[in-house]
């Protein structure tokens, strides 16, 4: 057998306390073709137990030592050879952006500039290039031109973090005093200091995503989706979706990332107005998206694409499947515990969705289960 045939390419994928990151490794692994290292801030982290990690890197948090942690990557690359470094939080893409130069004298990856990854973070430049573009986007209200106390808004508006933090910072008000009261409390708690979170009219309707990759500018494979059900219900990531195609999702959204020359994946997410049937740009996600696990399942295989770019491989075209996705220990339960009146949708999707339980490499599921009275502790108690 040829050397050709048997040869396993080594994999750094960032990360691994992130479910998207398990979604990784357990897809590639599963393939038995590469040797996967994953890199973690501490050991209590979900990928940590997965069967698939071969090598398990400790080094500097990406928030506390953003420095550290390139230079840390950069070290592991020395000492292994890597086909391709992936990285999948924000944080981690954003530093790895930055760090691009030195990554690629040891590896390969594929990432857009950090100026993209800068007008995809901040909300208020990314709604000011779907302005120039006529991408429609939830109305504004600016508490840095009027006084919180004299803004005029309809309710329910949402509040929501200006910057990308690397996890969700939103909230929802019904009444002026109520408004008022959660914008100081947001600012308080987050320490905002030039840019103030922003004030938003509340959209009814459904959630929708569009995933891409983009090589030279050019979107080269996309895939999409529609969320079920949300954890938190009034608005958070999807804990049960199912694949979909919209027309509009997918020309307002590659219009902004041809206009950014994007490279790389990206998610752009969109909500539609149940009065007007328009969707509604809401964010760009410059990153590996939590759902992945359905893009996966589905066919499209983003990481591959990346491993492929590695290579030099030219990219195929996919038709990607029609399959829905419930992740029970990421969301689903934690959405019944405050929904047991939809006890019966939970039942059904465990006989008509893949999810995120994998007998085969259970250990992760185990310690998602020992984490729910973690989640709860938090919720309640701080």
């Amino acid at each position: 057998m040829k050397e050709s045939q048997t040869k396993k390419y080594s994999v750094l994928v960032l990360d691994g306390d992130h479910k998207n990151t398990l979604a990784i490794v357990r897809h590639l692994g599963k393939t038995k073709q590469y040797e996967i290292d994953v890199v973690f801030s501490k050991k209590m982290s979900l990928c940590y137990f997965s069967k698939y990690v071969s090598q398990k890197h400790i080094i500097s948090h990406p928030k506390k030592n953003p420095a550290g942690y390139v230079d840390d990557i950069v070290k592991i690359l020395e000492r292994k050879k890597y086909l391709v470094v992936i990285p999948v939080s924000y944080i981690s893409y954003k530093l790895c952006s930055k760090g691009k130069e030195s990554i690629l004298k040891h590896s390969h990856i594929t990432i857009t500039t950090p100026e993209n990854i800068d007008i995809a973070s901040n909300k208020a430049k990314t709604y000011k290039l779907a302005e120039e573009l006529g991408i429609p986007y939830p109305q504004i209200y600016n508490p840095e031109q009027v006084d919180i106390e004299d803004l005029e808004v309809s309710y329910p508006c949402v509040i929501k973090s200006p910057l990308e933090l690397g996890n969700s910072v939103i909230d929802y008000a019904h009444s002026r005093e109520e408004m008022i009261s959660k914008y100081k409390k947001m600012c308080a708690d987050h320490d905002f200091n030039d840019n103030k979170p922003i004030i938003q009219k509340y959209i009814v309707g459904e959630g929708a995503g569009l995933f891409v990759y983009y090589k030279d500018g050019k979107c080269q494979n996309y895939f999409m989706h529609k969320r079920i059900r949300e954890y938190p219900p009034s608005g958070g990531p999807s804990v049960v979706a199912e694949a979909y195609y919209n027309e509009q999702i997918l020309k307002d959204g590659t219009r902004m990332l041809d206009e950014l020359q994007w490279e790389g994946v990206a998610m752009v997410e969109f909500k539609k107005d149940n009065k007007t049937g328009i969707y509604n740009l809401m964010e760009i996600n410059a990153k590996f998206w939590g759902s992945l696990d359905l893009a996966l399942v589905c066919g499209a295989n983003f990481p591959q694409l990346l491993i492929n770019d590695a290579l030099g491989k030219e990219i195929q075209k996919w038709n990607y499947k029609q399959k829905r996705f419930q992740w029970i220990l990421n969301g689903d339960l934690f959405y019944l515990f405050e929904r047991p009146w939809r006890f019966c949708l939970f039942i059904r999707d465990l006989f008509v969705s893949k999810n995120d339980i994998w007998l085969r490499d259970i250990v992760p599921n185990l310690f998602q289960i020992i984490y729910i009275p973690v989640h709860y502790y938090k919720k309640w108690f701080k």
